[in-house]
């Protein structure tokens, strides 16, 4: 008895209301997690910006390591560019063109967040200390949202 019934079910396919109401089910649960998704996405796309800045910040540390020379970090607009054999406040040196960067020096940041800072450079020394050191706020232009790159005189850098 049981079998003949499954095969009834089987061979009559699912009714429209089954149909209408798997469709509800999943247009309600569509409605209610898109938000957090596209919440979860900007977050992302605000964390990875600041995570390329700190990286770019702590190349210009093991730049000037390898070295043994100040260099200079400079961010303008959403380029950083460094600069070797600088003074204690950025003057002078000379541009540095290798790895990551264009022909020109300059690094681009690959999203399209906006990046301020109260300090326009940050100069590490060729210890890895930051003779100049400084925050910078990563915004997302969007949603308002922003977090800190945060250089320390020690030369970490740590995201908050």
């Amino acid at each position: 008895m049981v079998h003949g019934s499954l095969r009834r079910l089987n061979a009559r396919g699912f009714t429209m209301t089954e149909l209408v109401i798997v469709c509800a089910i999943v247009g309600i649960l569509t409605a209610v997690a898109t938000p957090f998704y596209m919440r979860y996405a900007q977050t992302a796309g605000l964390n990875a910006a600041a995570r390329e800045l700190a990286v770019i910040i702590n190349g210009a540390r093991q730049l000037a390591i390898s070295r043994s020379t100040n260099v200079c970090v400079s961010l303008t607009g959403s380029q950083a560019l460094y600069k070797t054999g600088v003074s204690n406040t950025c003057g002078g040196g000379t541009t540095y063109v290798g790895v990551n960067t264009r022909s020109d020096g300059t690094m681009p940041l690959d999203n399209n967040m906006t990046i301020t800072g109260a300090t326009a450079n940050v100069t590490f020394s060729s210890l890895g200390a930051a003779v100049t050191a400084g925050t910078y706020t990563v915004q997302n232009p969007t949603t308002g949202l922003n977090v800190s790159v945060i250089v320390a005189a020690s030369g970490r850098v740590t995201i908050q």
